[in-house]
């Protein structure tokens, strides 16, 4: 009987999905602090919204630049490019040729897309980090990153890491929130030099953000 027991339970961890990830040596704190030191960054890849009505893929770029973030999507946000840029305090959403200021940016872009976009705490969500600001419930596994995060109602799983420029950050992320269901995968980031301090990180404000681009897609 003990032997069966152990028996189904290999079977069990053998068939669970395991997060597959590499080592970058860094306890979740010292990454967390490096990646908020990153004054810039950009990222793109691939995502699916799933709205419960219906999913559909389509492609992503975000881009950081201090308090100022620009999403780009093309394909799934009513089939063309939308584009929004500013901060939590005022956006600008750009669609279909029409161009509105958004004073509210979370509440606003979530009406006119018909479900809740959290705009505001996407750019920590996608570094595989809580948004400081909101209570969250996080769990965090093997090599010190973030597992699964519950913040704001909405759920995060990250299922894949990748290392890149010596840290670890997401590639493959699942976010849900009642029927909603958002898939990205990124398949490039860059930053600026992590390891600068917020002197250089002032005077270099305008210029180019360095890394590596082209991480092999899996």
């Amino acid at each position: 009987m003990r032997a069966m027991l152990i028996a189904a339970a290999l079977l069990a961890a053998a068939c669970a999905p395991r997060l597959e990830l590499e080592h970058d040596g860094l306890r979740f704190d010292e990454r967390r602090a490096r990646l908020a030191a990153a004054s810039s960054w950009r990222m793109q890849g691939r995502l699916t919204i799933d709205t419960g009505a219906r999913a559909a893929p389509g492609r992503f770029s975000w881009i950081q630049e201090g308090d100022v973030s620009t999403l780009l999507v093309r394909g799934p946000l009513g089939g063309g490019v939308l584009e929004v840029t500013g901060s939590p305090d005022e956006m600008v959403m750009t669609a279909r040729g029409e161009r509105r200021v958004l004073t509210d940016p979370e509440a606003d872009l979530s009406a006119l897309l018909g479900w809740w976009m959290p705009v505001e705490s996407l750019d920590a969500w996608l570094l595989g980090l809580p948004d400081a600001r909101y209570p969250a419930e996080t769990r965090v596994g093997r090599a010190d990153v973030l597992e699964r995060l519950e913040q704001r109602l909405w759920r995060v799983e990250y299922e894949r890491y990748q290392l890149i420029d010596g840290i670890l950050v997401p590639q493959r992320i699942r976010m849900t929130h009642e029927t909603l269901d958002v898939r990205v995968t990124i398949d490039d980031w860059s930053a600026r030099s992590l390891n600068s301090t917020a002197s250089d990180r002032h005077n270099t404000a305008l210029g180019p953000i360095h890394g590596r681009w082209g991480v092999a897609k899996r």
